[in-house]
């Protein structure tokens, strides 16, 4: 978890992107994320992941909740 230079949250996760999110992963996900994001970014982040759940994983999937959005890419 970083920061960009405009000040906004990036999560960079290394291997193999998961066809399914288990709740064991989003909840390791989550704990990540509570290093860098603040108690509001870290609710929306987490809103993020359960409309990612819900529609699947796939590198270029884009989800948007309350203006935040979450891409997925794989490298």
């Amino acid at each position: 978890m970083v920061r960009g230079p405009d000040g906004e949250s990036v999560v960079l996760l290394s291997g193999e992107l998961p066809e399914v999110l288990t709740d064991t992963s989003v909840s390791e996900l989550l704990d990540l994320a509570a290093a860098i994001l603040d108690t509001g970014e870290l609710a929306l982040f987490e809103e993020c992941l359960d409309a990612l759940r819900r529609n699947g994983m796939r590198a270029g999937r884009r989800i948007e909740v309350d203006g935040a959005v979450l891409t997925v890419y794989e490298g």
